[in-house]
């Protein structure tokens, strides 16, 4: 049976699933970020995880999900370092400011969290769709309409996300250091846009496989 809200305990259960999934995928991640980058996504996506591992699993069950959001974009960017640190951190962040005081995520609040997320990063990386950036995944996913369920929503993000994510391997970096590669960054998927992929990912199988 899948699960179909996200009250502060569950959320804080597939946080730390995500956290496990992004241990397992650190080397693919790093060598996708050396095709364009300095080859240190993964690390840092780990190590971001696992600070929000920490973050979250002493919170009280009953905390609500956007101040569990809010809390782990706080804890990924002061562990880790460069502009995805800030940036992944800022779209947690934003995701939680989304929810305000809501005990439970469901279809329309976690569309909602999508679209903040991608107002936030849209703010602070100075990035829009098509610059080949962690954005054009999180632009796809924010798309989405609402589904009946939680996990359907959840499914049609992460299908987006990840479509999002394989497209940008056919575009040029317009923003940040890898644009300086020019035409050589066409061929490689953007490491922070596969992780964003990864994320909902990691939420789609935890909520899948709950009883």
């Amino acid at each position: 049976m899948a699960i179909e809200t996200l009250d502060g305990r569950a959320l804080k259960e597939a946080l730390m699933f995500a956290a496990d999934r992004f241990a397992r995928e650190e080397h693919r991640l790093n060598d996708l970020d050396g095709a364009i980058g300095d080859g240190d996504h993964g690390i840092t996506m780990r190590i971001g995880f696992d600070a929000i591992r920490a973050a979250v699993a002493p919170l009280d069950d009953s905390t609500a999900p956007g101040a569990i959001l809010r809390k782990a974009g706080m804890a990924f960017m002061g562990a880790t370092g460069g502009a995805i640190g800030v940036i992944f951190g800022k779209a947690l962040m934003g995701g939680g400011a989304a929810l305000g005081g809501a005990a439970r995520i469901g279809p329309a609040e976690f569309c909602a969290v999508l679209q903040s997320m991608e107002t936030s990063v849209a703010s602070t990386g100075k990035a829009k769709p098509g610059d080949k950036t962690i954005l054009d995944s999180i632009h796809a996913a924010a798309g989405i309409a609402p589904a009946q369920g939680l996990t359907d929503t959840v499914r049609a993000a992460c299908r987006a996300a990840e479509e999002g994510a394989l497209a940008t391997a056919g575009w040029q970096c317009k923003i940040g250091r890898a644009s300086r590669l020019g035409e050589r960054s066409v061929g490689h998927p953007d490491p922070g846009a596969v992780s964003f992929g990864i994320f909902l990912r990691s939420l789609l199988e935890w909520c899948e496989t709950q009883p």
